[in-house]
């Protein structure tokens, strides 16, 4: 167990990781000076990017009929414009997070070693694929930071500006900054693994309490996994509450990110060029992806509670244990979703299954339209 990667370390290294994301809380007992210098830095992280945003947005009014430059620039301007909007969904979430967060910790530290196996078993089963995105993102951001030494632009992203940037130190701070920006959009993009993370922790629970709820063998115990499945659906609906609007947030930008990469990609360029989109946009369909697994996961773990309790010896007891379990039965029916109403439905493998047929619906008309093969 020492030498694999457990919870509890990743816990820590997301906790580091996405440090330029501001997603992952501070504790309740953090200092004056702690509190002042995230807020500080979320400022900063969200001048950087609209900084770029501006530049992004004045070069697509001034290039208009460039049908390759928007779509250069609509692809990027997608990952860019996730940054700030993110960092401000996950700041308004803040208590909500704190409270969360601070939650799966103390469980986790009080799991007994049969609760920490499991756990263990949806580290094992999650850990290659959220390790190969994070690698991949990592690759696309290297892959735009190093566009100027394969392409003729000067800088990362073919965004102007209204003034002469030829010359120095003006060169190397606008390089400097569009390095930044791709750091930072690439990380933005990697801190949908927090997200995910909290929807994968509270399928485990859910899965957990199944297996004590196939266990009862006395009313003592069917009280005490009755109350811990009511304070479940409360946590699971905070969680529910702070990740929904993330995830639209996700589904909107991702598509634009697909679309537009998938333009340039089909477009007449050379490799060079069509590589770095062709991995933004896979990003983009990744992304998504990030969500919808263990989204889809809490439905049907949320809703095994229903069968584990109609899997236990309920016909051997009482009037009175035997209508407890109804009442469990039925909450179970509801299961757990992530959801907006007239936004966005619920998230699942089936919801991930449509948008990729949708997508690729687009990817065919415009393919049609622009007649190649």
């Amino acid at each position: 167990m020492e030498n694999k990667i457990t919870l509890g370390k990743i816990f820590v290294f997301l906790r580091i990781y996405l440090t330029f994301a501001c997603c992952w809380p501070l504790p309740s007992n953090a200092t004056k000076r702690q509190r002042l210098l995230r807020t500080a830095f979320r400022y900063f992280c969200c001048a950087n990017a609209m900084t770029l945003i501006v530049a992004m947005a004045w070069t697509l009014y001034k290039h208009s009929d460039d049908v390759l430059l928007v779509m250069k620039l609509g692809c990027q301007l997608s990952a860019v414009s996730q940054a700030p909007l993110q960092l401000i969904l996950f700041a308004l979430q803040d208590k909500r997070l704190q409270y969360i967060v601070s939650e799966m910790e103390n469980y986790y530290k009080q799991a007994q070693k049969y609760e920490k196996e499991i756990f263990q078993q949806y580290v094992d089963k999650c850990i290659l694929f959220y390790g190969i995105i994070l690698c991949w993102l990592a690759l696309t951001g290297i892959s735009v930071i190093a566009a100027p030494l394969f392409t003729l632009q000067p800088f990362p992203s073919e965004a102007e500006y209204p003034f002469d940037v030829q010359y120095q130190p003006l060169k190397t701070l606008i390089y400097a900054h569009h390095i930044l920006t791709a750091y930072q959009s690439v990380i933005q993009v990697s801190a949908n693994t927090f997200p995910a993370l909290l929807l994968w922790f509270v399928a485990a629970r859910f899965h957990i309490l199944s297996i004590r709820f196939r266990t009862i063998t006395n009313m003592k115990e069917l009280k005490k996994y009755t109350q811990e499945h009511y304070i479940l659906l409360k946590y699971a609906k905070e969680v529910t509450f702070a990740v929904r609007y993330i995830a639209l947030l996700c589904v909107t930008f991702s598509t634009g990110a697909v679309i537009f990469g998938y333009l340039t990609f089909m477009s007449r360029q050379p490799w060079s060029v069509k590589w770095t989109f062709l991995m933004i946009s896979f990003c983009g369909f990744v992304e998504l992806y990030m969500y919808a697994w263990p989204a889809d996961n809490v439905m049907s773990t949320s809703s095994d509670i229903a069968i584990a309790a109609y899997n236990s010896l309920w016909y051997n007891n009482d009037l009175t244990t035997r209508k407890i379990l109804v009442h469990v039965i039925r909450r179970s029916q509801h299961p757990v979703t992530i959801s907006i109403p007239c936004a966005l439905p619920n998230l699942s493998m089936n919801y991930y299954a449509s948008y990729i047929s949708t997508v690729f619906s687009y990817m065919a008309f415009v393919r049609l339209i622009m007649g190649q093969e």
